[in-house]
Parts: structure tokens; C-alpha cells; sequence
């Protein structure tokens, strides 16, 4: 039997959410993530590597660690969805005979992002393709769509569940290691947020809460599994504006408020999530810019909203078809000229 396994790189989040819609058609799948936080069937071994974010020489330590990896795992093909972690992998799979396919992340909807415009700068990729048509004929890379529906066109009816006796507001800041205190500052203004009839769950990825809400429960992180409960429970979510968090809300219909991350005020890096934010267009999400204020619900608002228990399939079935060819070519083929 042909080897089929993918070693996967992608940090949780937006990232690792990409790669799993991309590579739907591929069930065997190893992993290379910053926190394990997945369950997936096709999914048979996940590698945990440290983040690069904030200490670049970690890269150094990661090229090791990477070529331990793909010793080990033998895989067919890498694929990643970018981020700094990939970078080690790359550079190793330049002198060993396995194909590196990259998918640049959906949340540039202008640019390259960094990582993209090193990998496409020195070559270090035998596919290379953007989610978003302008860049990629800007770049003179691939196209072949996007890996989810961003725009929420497969929205469907379905049954309602019965409304709780106490609402509860989901808010989730991701995964990442940059402090978010701006839309903690904005939900202490909330009325409800001092409301003991109204329940909070707040996951913050870390960072401290001085203002806590009257009823209510703060923690750094949650698995999948105890994330999926908590969006199907909960009447309104408040985030902020990455690409996991779309996906997550899209296929559980949810009403979302999304407050993108800005790097005026040292929440990102750089302002990818207000990029992405503007190509939001689903009625049940509502996006606040710089210096508007939250919306205001109240109790009896919030029991109105509908939950629902059952998800729908976002996934662009067509574009990971494709996605699994360029996989599982016969082939590598010489892309370094």
C-alpha cells in the first residue's frame, strides 16, 4: 500500500483549523501544534513544539526537532497552513525528499503573511497557493478557493433548542500569547456583564481579569470537546476576530460579536483580524471596530436568541479535492529552479 500519511504543521487556532478543513479527504494524519487541544479521528499522533511567537532562537532548537519529527513519521507529504512553527520543517524538507505543500492562511486578505512571504521568498515549497484570488495573482502563486465557507452560505433551519433558565455569554480570546484587556474593559460596561441572571464563561488564553463579571467563570484555556459544549450552550458569544473562531461560530450558527485584535494597542502583531473582519458578511455576526461600544443585550434578549445543538458542514469539499491532489502527486516536482 502507497504511503498517504500527511504530517500536518499548524498552531491551535485558525491555523490548525485550515489545515483539518484542507485536508478532509486525507485519514492519516500526523500533527505538529502548539497546544493539543484536538479531537480528531484521522488524526493518529500529535507532536507538541514550542511557540516561536515572542523568542526567535527557539527556531534554532526547532530545526532538531523537526527532523526528529520527520524521521520518525516518514510522511508523504508536509502540509501547513503557516505561522513561525512551520519554518523549521521547511527548511529541513528542502534537502530531504518530501513534498512540502503550503496553504497561506485565510485571515491575509491583502498580503502574503510573514511567514508565506519567507517561504515564497526563498523557495522552500513544491506548492504554494493563497486563499484569496488578488494575492495569489499578486504573488504569482495557486488559487483554488477558500478551505470554509466564510460567508455563511450553507445556513440551514433546523430545530431550536428550548431556552435556558439562565443565559450564558461565551467569550473566547484564542490561543495566542498577546493580552486582550480592551474587550475586557468593554464587557464590564455591559449591564449584564453585572447581571447575576446572565452566566459568563470567559477563556482568556491567559492574561488577567481585573473586572470580573457578577456570574461567572474565567480559565486560560478548554479543550475542543468542552469548547463545543459551551458554544452549543450559550446564547451569544463575544470574541476576538480569528480564523477558528469563525469557523467554530459558523458551524454552530451562532450570534457572535467579533472585536478584532489591533496592533495599535499591542493585541496582535499585526492587524490581520480587522482584515478578515471586513470580509464577514452573515447576518448573525456583528462586528465592533476601534472606538465603537459593544452591543447591549438584555436578560430577556438573550433567552430569544436561538441555540442549537447540531452543526453544519462548512467545508469546501471541492477545494480540499484539490488540496488532496496537489498532496499525492507521484512525483516531487522541482520547484526551486
Amino acid at each position: 500500500m502507497s504511503n498517504r500519511k500527511v504530517l500536518v504543521i499548524a498552531s491551535a487556532g485558525g491555523h490548525l483549523t485550515q489545515a483539518l478543513c484542507a485536508c478532509n479527504h486525507v485519514d492519516d494524519i500526523a500533527l505538529v501544534t502548539t497546544h493539543s487541544l484536538v479531537n480528531d479521528d484521522k488524526i493518529k499522533k500529535v507532536y507538541k513544539i514550542w511557540s516561536t511567537q515572542k523568542n526567535a532562537f527557539i527556531h534554532f532548537v526547532n530545526i532538531f526537532y523537526a527532523l526528529y519529527v520527520l524521521v520518525k513519521e516518514r510522511p508523504r507529504t508536509v502540509f501547513t497552513t503557516g505561522g513561525p512553527i512551520v519554518l523549521p520543517f521547511a527548511l529541513v524538507c528542502k534537502f530531504l525528499p518530501l513534498r512540502f505543500v503550503y496553504l497561506d492562511t485565510l485571515s491575509r486578505v491583502v498580503e502574503l503573511s510573514n511567514t508565506g512571504k519567507l517561504i515564497h521568498k526563498y523557495k522552500l515549497y513544491d506548492e504554494f497557493m493563497s486563499q484569496w484570488e488578488a494575492v495569489a495573482n499578486q504573488y504569482n502563486v495557486g488559487y483554488a478557493g477558500k478551505t470554509f465557507d466564510l460567508e455563511g452560505k450553507v445556513n440551514k433551519i433546523i430545530t431550536p433548542l428550548s431556552p435556558p433558565e439562565k443565559p450564558l455569554v461565551l467569550v473566547t480570546t484564542g490561543t495566542n500569547c498577546y493580552p486582550f484587556p480592551r474587550l475586557i474593559e468593554a464587557m464590564a460596561k455591559l449591564d449584564i456583564y453585572h447581571d447575576p441572571n446572565v452566566r459568563w464563561f470567559i477563556q482568556t488564553g491567559g492574561f488577567d481579569v481585573d473586572v470580573k463579571p457578577a456570574n461567572g467563570e474565567i480559565v486560560d484555556m478548554v479543550g475542543k470537546d468542552k469548547m463545543d459544549e459551551l458554544v452549543k450552550e450559550s446564547s451569544l458569544v463575544i470574541s476576538h476576530c480569528g480564523v477558528g473562531s469563525i469557523n467554530h461560530m459558523l458551524i454552530f450558527q451562532k450570534k457572535v460579536i467579533f472585536m478584532p485584535r489591533l496592533e495599535k494597542f499591542g493585541e496582535f502583531s499585526d492587524d490581520h483580524q480587522l482584515q478578515i473582519a471586513k470580509e464577514l458578511s452573515n447576518p448573525n455576526m456583528t462586528v465592533v471596530y476601534p472606538d465603537e461600544l459593544l452591543p447591549a443585550y438584555s436578560v430577556a434578549e438573550l433567552m430569544s436568541i436561538p441555540r442549537y445543538d447540531q452543526t453544519i458542514d462548512i467545508t469546501n469539499h471541492a477545494f480540499a479535492s484539490v488540496i488532496d491532489k496537489k498532496l499525492f502527486v507521484e512525483q516531487r516536482e522541482d520547484s526551486y529552479g
